[in-house]
């Protein structure tokens, strides 16, 4: 049978049908359009690509669907990917869905919207969907703009207005800049507006999707409050190398020789990224954990011992009970932590730790019960610790600090390194590790209490000696208890 070539569709025809249908094929096809680079495709954009586009299905059939967190390294495409791309394909599908774009500044989310309407607008679109996507005349900004269809894209940064918009698909881009430090207060910022403001923004709360595309920086970025606590996440997590943090877990089978993407971030790239980024930052942005594996200030240099090898009470100098206190019940605060250690042939020996959320009343009945002197860290909830325990009877000395938590750290640490450290072999995992305490995560962990308290601990025990003579400190207490207890420091 005899086909005229004239009753064929053109070659773009054929394209933009094929657009229309995968995303992955619209991306590969408009890339041109805001990318001056040639594409250098890898498993990874093809399997993002599958999974917005499925996203976007179920939203179109009404479905009920979690939030997505996307973790991956820089340089992998993933915001021409979710904010730039992925947006024009959704209004060549439906072009009255509403958009609302956010990343840590202004400038970064007005690029990322630009972007987008340049491919809108660019011959190429022009071609493969004539007159499907006109721009109104009376918004068509850079930052806001509408098209004829009653589609719209707004965009905002963290801590940016959202007031009054409302959007059938969010995308949340780097809420906080991966290439500078995140202090406490613009970690509560990103995380308040991620969490908080972006999510009152949903057009349908059934229906709306929300996605975040950030480099893990600390235990309590927008990742790690969402993975905290939507029970309901689609978690899609991508290190640069292979590792346990491979997230939906089968995706390990695709990665070649342990990396992510061969091509891109090879073992060279990824080397020089470690160099560059430190060890806290290429865990963070490329390994996609706050903390570098098996530990960044603190490491793995504590030494366990048998619990039935521990020294004796009475055969350690020293003995007592280092504090770092705070009195609150609510969990999301700072705790109260304590550490109890001697001093035994210059080597300390951790015989107990604790860490608890207790109001005033509370944190002073558990000090009661455990062993003093009590050394605690000279803040305001402090001082009214010691003072209540003297009153007591109960001897609590003020410990001094004249530098941050971090500082402290890199002072204690070397006697860690040196082998001068050594904790009951029962402890160890948990002072390590615990989920928010672990002092291998410090200072990127939801919690610093322990940590501080550990650098208090050895800096009190390996102070130079006239500097710290305890039995002259000890002010005589009136209680016999107390003085028989410590009849061994003499």
């Amino acid at each position: 049978m005899h086909i005229d070539p004239s009753k064929l569709p053109a070659l773009h025809e054929v394209r933009a049908i094929q657009c229309k249908r995968r995303f992955f094929k619209f991306f590969c096809e408009f890339w041109e359009t805001i990318e001056a680079t040639q594409l250098q495709l890898n498993w990874h954009i093809e399997f993002i690509c599958d999974e917005l586009q499925s996203t976007y299905e179920a939203w179109e059939r009404g479905e009920s669907q979690p939030d997505i967190l996307l973790n991956v390294p820089p340089g992998s495409s993933k915001s021409t990917i979710v904010t730039q791309l992925f947006p024009a394909w959704l209004w060549v599908k439906n072009p009255s869905i509403r958009i609302i774009s956010s990343s840590y500044a202004n400038d970064l989310s007005t690029s990322h919207a630009v972007k987008t309407r340049d491919c809108l607008k660019s011959d190429k679109f022009a071609l493969y969907f004539p007159g499907h996507i006109k721009f109104k005349e009376d918004s068509d900004g850079k930052t806001n703009y509408k098209n004829t269809k009653k589609g719209e894209r707004f965009v905002t940064s963290t801590g940016g207005r959202v007031t009054g918009m409302h959007a059938d698909f969010i995308l949340n881009d780097d809420p906080i800049n991966p290439e500078q430090s995140a202090g406490e207060a613009e970690l509560l910022k990103a995380t308040r507006f991620s969490s908080k403001t972006l999510s009152t923004r949903k057009t349908n709360k059934k229906r709306t999707v929300t996605i975040m595309v950030m480099q893990r920086l600390h235990d309590l970025d927008p990742s790690g409050d969402w993975i905290k606590k939507k029970r309901n996440l689609h978690h899609i997590c991508l290190p640069g190398r292979l590792s346990k943090n491979v997230k939906p877990e089968y995706l390990k089978d695709k990665y070649i020789d342990g990396l992510l993407d061969p091509a891109r971030l090879d073992a060279a790239a990824l080397e020089k990224m470690e160099e560059d980024l430190g060890s806290y930052g290429f865990s963070g942005q490329v390994m996609q954990q706050p903390s570098p594996e098996g530990g960044g200030i603190w490491k793995k240099w504590i030494i366990p011992v048998p619990d039935h090898e521990m020294p004796e009470r009475r055969e350690l100098r020293d003995y007592g009970s280092d504090w770092d206190t705070a009195y609150t019940e609510k969990a999301g605060n700072a705790s109260s932590a304590y550490i109890i250690s001697g001093v035994k042939n210059n080597k300390m020996f951790i015989d107990n730790f604790g860490f608890f959320n207790l109001e005033f009343p509370e944190l002073i009945e558990e000090m009661v019960n455990l062993p003093s002197p009590h050394y605690i860290e000279a803040k305001a909830s402090g001082k009214s610790a010691k003072q209540t325990l003297t009153r007591a009877g109960i001897v609590a000395i003020e410990v001094e600090v004249n530098s941050d938590k971090i500082a402290r750290a890199r002072d204690a640490t070397p006697k860690a390194q040196a082998g001068m450290v050594y904790c009951r072999a029962s402890l160890l995992d948990r002072l390590y590790n615990d989920s928010e305490q672990g002092i291998l995560k410090f200072p990127n962990g939801h919690k610093q209490d322990l940590a501080d308290t550990l650098a208090q601990a050895i800096q009190r025990h390996f102070a130079k000696p006239e500097t710290k003579p305890l039995k002259a400190k000890l002010p005589y207490s009136g209680n016999t208890k107390f003085e028989s207890d410590f009849d061994f420091v003499k």
